[in-house]
């Protein structure tokens, strides 16, 4: 690379307090190309835990003896397992050097966690619909026991536990489902974005759906988010009526506590729960709605065009958030250089630069304009090419070429421009 001689950088310097009279030739710095990286990693996908009790825990727990008072009882056996903390990669669909578009399908995870999701919300909705047969046999037994109100307390207690478990589910799939739709829009505008501009002559070795697919694709994803939105309503006038259901049965359960001879109090706070318990069961129907519409935000797919640098090999487990595909992106370069104070003075943001390489033939260059100028100026890193000692503070600044360099070459920037210090405002910068 091209050195900026002792000479050179004190006549530059005798020019520039002059002012613009006698105009530079350019002041020469060098820079290095930047390397642009698009990741795309695994999703962070809801994945529930599986309860190994298995509806056979006991009802109630332990009576205190002082008071007499008996404590639901609670399992913390579901919450020390689950699935979906890694995920293994089903097919990936692209290999370092291909060329890929936005909106092409990189890779596929493999979706059997998915498919556990499933199975599990649909247990949940059973054990749910499970619990309207329990309250039923409970008001049963009122009528048969009605000295004995100890035994209806606890279910109550219990039954309202459960109501405030179904309150945080209704929750989680109020916050999933709206998580979901932001997915399923972005892949319905990629794929109507895909439909509007899709290739002539789709290029070789790229893995775009075909273009009669698409309108069902689009309507697919329409639909689902149509679903949602229906979901969510739905949750929303449900987690409603529970929160009016939770304040009639506390009160129900004060009147226990306060009178155990009102038997038929009992009984009536069993019916209101026994409604609850019913609407909870169709509400939990939607959280299996939830588990399948997160199916097609599996497929992961390129956010821009590029070339891919970096894929993971089929069958990997990876954590989510964890890269599966580093694309290089294509366009303009962009290329960073730090001046010091008394160059910085000589410049101003919009300015022309010509980028030249040995890397390149001989008398030719690159065009580039001056996009961006520091803040601050900061000690430039060892590892950057400068004609400033390191130890002496510069600003980075920004230039943007009007094609694609190689990434990470070190480049000459000819910056063409003469602009005294007092002229050089913050609003020219």
């Amino acid at each position: 690379m091209r050195r900026v001689s002792p000479s050179l950088t004190a006549t530059s310097l005798v020019v520039v307090l002059a002012g613009c009279s006698a105009a530079p030739a350019g002041l020469v710095i060098p820079g290095t190309v930047e390397d642009r990286l698009q990741s795309v990693v695994v999703p962070a996908l809801s994945v529930p835990g599986v309860n190994l009790d298995a509806g056979f825990a006991d009802l109630t727990g332990r009576t205190d003896p002082v008071s007499g008072r008996t404590y639901p009882k609670t399992s913390t056996v579901g919450s020390a397992y689950g699935f979906g903390t890694f995920v293994r990669l089903a097919e990936v669909r692209v290999a370092v050097g291909d060329t890929v578009h936005a909106g092409q399908s990189l890779a596929v995870p493999d979706t059997s966690a998915l498919t556990a999701q499933i199975a599990a919300a649909k247990a949940d909705a059973a054990v749910a619909a499970a619990q309207v047969g329990l309250l039923g046999d409970a008001i049963d037994t009122t009528y048969d026991k009605q000295a004995d109100i100890k035994d209806a307390k606890a279910k109550v207690l219990d039954a309202i536990n459960k109501i405030h478990d179904g309150k945080k589910k209704l929750l989680k799939a109020r916050s999933s489902a709206r998580k979901i739709r932001t997915g399923l829009v972005a892949k319905l505008h990629a794929a109507e974005d895909l439909l509007a501009n899709y290739p002539p002559v789709v290029p070789p070795g790229t893995n775009l759906p075909p273009k009669e697919s698409l309108p069902g694709i689009i309507a697919g994803l329409k639909a689902g988010i149509k679903k949602l939105d229906a979901g969510v309503r739905k949750i929303n006038g449900l987690l409603h009526t529970l929160a009016r259901g939770l304040k009639k049965a506390t009160s129900g359960l004060r009147k226990l506590e306060d009178a155990t001879a009102k038997i038929t109090d009992a009984r009536g706070t069993l019916r209101d729960l026994k409604e609850l318990a019913s609407l909870q069961a169709d509400a939990l129907k939607v959280s299996v709605d939830l588990a399948r519409l997160q199916v097609p935000l599996a497929e992961l797919t390129s956010p821009v065009d590029g070339i891919v640098v970096w894929a993971a090999s089929p069958g990997a487990t990876l954590a989510p958030g964890a890269t599966v595909v580093s694309i290089r992106e294509t366009g303009p370069s962009r290329v960073t250089a730090w001046l010091s104070s008394s160059q910085l003075a000589q410049v101003c943001r919009s300015d022309p630069a010509t980028i030249t390489g040995d890397w390149m033939p001989a008398g030719t260059g690159v065009q580039s304009q001056l996009t961006r100028i520091g803040t601050r100026a900061d000690y430039p890193p060892t590892s950057v090419a400068t004609d400033e000692v390191h130890l002496t503070r510069a600003v980075e600044v920004e230039f943007t070429a009007t094609e694609q360099l190689p990434a990470g070459m070190p480049v000459e920037l000819t910056i063409n421009s003469c602009h005294q210090a007092a002229a050089n405002s913050d609003t020219d910068r």
